[in-house]
Formats: structure tokens, sequence, C-alpha cells
């Protein structure tokens, strides 16, 4: 089955905005065994996205289109489908009336140009719209079918997930399946989790594995071929060797994250962690809170950016960061220890370090990070030393912060691993 996704807007053909539908589209359908042939991005434009529909369909079977679907004069896609397949546009009491009462619940009016969303080529099936008002549609065109979601990441994944992955699902050819799997991983670059993985790369004659660098992370792509029940034994008996070569160096699953496995440990031990943050400036404490329920086990973050917040806050002397520097060993750990008795917390974590892309030395260079963790026995403290921009420093040292948390959790409470001294 040939399948294509198009992406509609002006916005997305001007960089205004980074265009994320078209991925998002594309893991969902691999993970039910179907390849994206072709991804393409059109302004808004009746007569080129009725010619790139047209052009599509001589090529394709299936045809996903987002965006253009709203109520204002940009909004397209619904007149350029209806072109394309020399269909007419059919109003819909059904959906007017949803419509309406949907705006009427919101306390809002229903002015004529939102009811444009009610219109659909002739022959097309509505998807209901959860949140928004504009509908989606299914519409089939002699042997091909066609669907057409809001730009709406939300919306869009939404309806993707209820109504076209459980179409296509019924439809595909589960004796010819692609599966992926990704395993995520901490720790070690690129390479060397290449070289720790190559003998089970090389004995899966139907088992392909990408090496794809994330910063911070690298993510190991596995695809398997074949029916759906042997690419699913395939990838099942490749992860769990993988995870035998590789250790604690792999963190998670497909889209499992490094805050939700620490969450999940600090959670299982009952344990309360607190971060004191100068470089991260607060992103470490924001990643964990974008778990759900992270109040059970987060108490929060002291961000001592200054010296002075060092000093007041937490409990660093004036004599250590005039003898180390606020980027150091010494101050990340009083940081730490600071952190602990100030929260009343059972671990605290610190991070401090030179984001850059000014303040570097030849003694200490952009991108040198000082972790420090304090516990109820003790603190200890790592040295880190990231590359990159300043943005992708920060996002480094919070992925080494969190996996360091993690490392320790399973060592202290897991009994898994040797990582700390």
């Amino acid at each position: 089955m040939r399948l294509e996704i198009l992406t509609i807007g002006t916005e997305l053909t001007m960089g205004l905005i980074q265009e994320s539908n078209s991925s998002y589209i594309a893991q969902k359908l691999t993970q039910i065994g179907l390849g994206c042939t072709r991804k393409s991005s059109v302004f808004d434009d009746i007569d080129v996205i009725s010619e790139t529909i047209k052009d599509a369909l001589l090529r394709t079977d299936v045809l996903i289109i987002t965006g253009g679907l709203g109520s204002t004069s940009d909004d397209v896609t619904r007149e350029a489908l209806a072109k394309a397949l020399s269909k007419k546009l059919v109003y819909q009491p059904i959906l007017a009336a949803s419509l309406e009462q949907k705006l009427k619940c919101l306390k809002q009016p229903t002015p004529e140009t939102v009811l444009k969303q009610a219109y659909l080529p002739e022959g097309a099936e509505p998807i209901k719209p959860s949140h928004g008002t504009a509908p989606g549609i299914i519409i089939r065109h002699r042997s091909k079918v066609i669907f057409v979601l809001p730009g709406a990441p939300s919306e869009m994944s939404r309806m993707l997930e209820e109504a076209v992955v459980p179409f296509l699902r019924k439809v595909s050819d589960q004796r010819n399946a692609i599966l992926l799997r990704k395993i995520r991983t901490c720790g070690e670059g690129e390479l060397a989790i290449e070289e720790k993985v190559k003998e089970i790369v090389d004995r899966y004659s139907d088992l392909s594995i990408s090496f794809i660098p994330k910063p911070g992370e690298v993510q190991l792509q596995c695809r398997a071929q074949g029916t759906s029940d042997q690419a699913r034994v395939l990838l099942d008996e490749a992860e769990e060797e993988i995870k035998e070569v590789l250790g604690s160096l792999v963190y998670g699953v497909d889209e499992q994250t490094l805050e939700e496995v620490v969450g999940k440990l600090l959670k299982k031990h009952e344990l309360k962690v607190a971060f004191v943050e100068s470089c991260t400036g607060g992103a470490l404490s924001h990643r964990l809170t974008n778990i759900s329920g992270s109040s059970a086990y987060f108490w929060g973050t002291i961000v001592a950016y200054s010296n002075e917040a060092k000093k007041r806050l937490v409990g660093v002397s004036s004599e250590e960061l005039l003898q180390h520097g606020a980027v150091s060993a010494p101050v990340a750990l009083v940081m730490a220890e600071g952190g602990r008795h100030v929260a009343q917390v059972d671990i605290a974590l610190s991070v401090t370090g030179i984001a850059g892309p000014l303040g570097g030395t030849k003694e200490k260079p952009v991108g040198l990070v000082f972790m420090g963790l304090a516990w109820c026995e003790g603190s200890y403290c790592q040295r880190f030393q990231f590359t990159g921009t300043r943005n992708e420093i920060r996002i480094k040292a919070t992925q080494s912060a969190l996996n360091m948390l993690r490392l320790f959790l399973l060592e202290k409470f897991e009994n898994i691993g040797s990582e700390v001294s």
C-alpha cells in the first residue's frame, strides 16, 4: 500500500512555524506496519492544492492531508479537494447544528464564516472534532482513500488515532508489515553504542538498526519486516538482547522519556527529590513537572543562578566561591547538600556550569558542568564537558542530570549496575 502525507499552510512553506504533523503521522503509520512514500507541503492556494492532490492520487493509494480546514479566508482545503475530485461541496445540516451547539456552549456567536466548515465534498464522511469546530474528512475516490485532518496537532493526533489508524489497520496487508521500535540510551556516544550492538545487528538479517543521536542521548531505531506477528517477535528478541548488552545505558523504549522513568523510580521507592539549578535555570524542574502526578515525588527547585543566590539560598560560602569558583565540584556539592537541608528531602541534585557562548576560559571552557547529588549517606559529584549551542548545552545538562539521578536510584534502590561510587 502506497501512502503519502500532504501538509497545507503558507506558514509552513515560509518557515514561520516548524511542521511536525507529518512526522507524527509517519511514526504512527510505521507502528501499524505502513510506510510513508512521500511527504510534501504546499501553501494556501486552491489551484496549487488541487493540482498537488491530483498528482498525488496518480501514484498513491492513501493520501493524508492536514491543514486548511478552519473558518478563515485562507482555509481553502475543502474547496481545493472538491475541485481536485470534480465534486460539489454539499451543506451538512447535522454538522451545522453541531457547530452552532458547540459555540453556544462556549457562549460564542456563530458567524457565517464558521458555517463553511459544514460543507463537505459529495460522498465524504465527517470525522467529528473534539476540541475545535473543524470536522475531518474521509472520502473514497475510485480505488483511493483520502483523509483530511485539521492542522492543529492536538486535534489532528486525536482524529488520526481514533479514525484513520483503525481504518488503515483493517485494510493494510499485515503479511508484509514493517514494525518499528525505538530503544533509548543515555551515557555513551553513537559510535560506542553501535560497536556494542554490532554483533546483534549482523546476526539478524530481517532487522535493521539506525543510530540516531539526540542531545544527551542515542536512539536505536529498530525496523523489522515480515508478517505482523513475525516482525513483533523479532523486535522483542532483539530488544532483549540489546538491553542485555547495553545494560543500564538503556533507559526506555519507544516514547518513554527519561523524566518518566526517573519519576516512576522515585514514586516506587517513596522518595522526594529537590533540585538546585544554576546554568539550567529551572529547565530541569520543567522536565520533571511535565509528568502528571510529579508532586508525589518532587519538592521543587531552587534556582541559584547568581553567586549571591548560591550564598543566600543554599549556603555556599564566599570563601568557596573565591577559592574554587561557582563552576566547580566543591560548589556543586555544597549546593546539593544545602538544597537537601533546605528542602528536607531524601535526595537533592545540583547543576552548575557554563552554558555559553560567553564566560568560558582555558581552564573552564564553555560546556563545563558539575553536578552534585546528596542523600542521607553522603554526597558525590560528577564532571561533564558538553559541546554545542547554549540551548544544546542546557538540554544535554538536564539529560545528564536526570540520568545521573536514574543511575543512582538503580544502584541504591534496585541493586542494578555499579555506576555510583
